[in-house]
């Protein structure tokens, strides 16, 4: 084996493990026009990596933004109600959520944010664990995880997280009948042999 067939094989083998889907798991949606309250996420808490410092606030407020772009799906900011580096479990959120009124809410981590130059030694990197909950019944209806690094130093931890939020906005919401089929004319036949 050359060592140009060893270098691209090792090419192959790193953009393979880089490349890996996001863990979503959804047990039911958003109906059509519901309202997800969103809790501020968590700070990621890396030692030395300053970029942890407000990055649950922003990724929050990315999840927001995007999630409000769906038609008929409204998400609003909730402040945190703790510490930005502090844990809020579920059950906590689920009932500061409720006793505002909204029937889901978003409740997550930044497990990791970190932005590099064009001129870096590391890459871009994002990553984040979220669960959609239901306050009526305490449930978990979605959950979603997922790692990103950034292999050619142009896209920001912000865009990535943006993606992250379409992925999960796609995922939760139920989409009137209308908009997720097209105008389709079916042939049945005529039913004879």
């Amino acid at each position: 084996m050359t060592m140009r067939t060893r270098a691209l094989l090792a090419t192959v083998m790193l953009l393979a493990g880089c490349a890996t889907a996001p863990s979503i798991t959804v047990k039911h949606r958003i109906p059509h026009g519901g309202t997800v309250a969103v809790v501020m996420f968590e700070d990621c808490s890396i030692a030395n990596q300053t970029d942890c410092d407000g990055s649950g606030a922003n990724a929050g407020s990315i999840f927001v933004r995007v999630l409000s772009q769906k038609p008929d799906l409204h998400a609003v900011s909730l402040p945190r109600p703790v510490g930005a580096k502090a844990q809020l479990a579920d059950d906590a959120a689920i009932a500061y959520a409720k006793a505002k009124g909204y029937r889901y809410v978003i409740n997550g981590e930044v497990q990791d944010y970190h932005r590099a130059g064009l001129v870096a030694f590391h890459s871009s990197r994002a990553s984040i664990a979220l669960r959609v909950l239901s306050t009526s019944n305490g449930q978990a209806i979605a959950s979603y995880a997922y790692q990103e690094d950034s292999t050619t130093h142009l896209t920001t931890p912000d865009e990535m997280l943006e993606d992250m939020a379409k992925q999960l906005g796609i995922a939760i919401f139920n989409e009137p009948k209308k908009q997720r089929q097209g105008n389709f004319l079916i042939y049945k036949g005529n039913g004879g042999g």
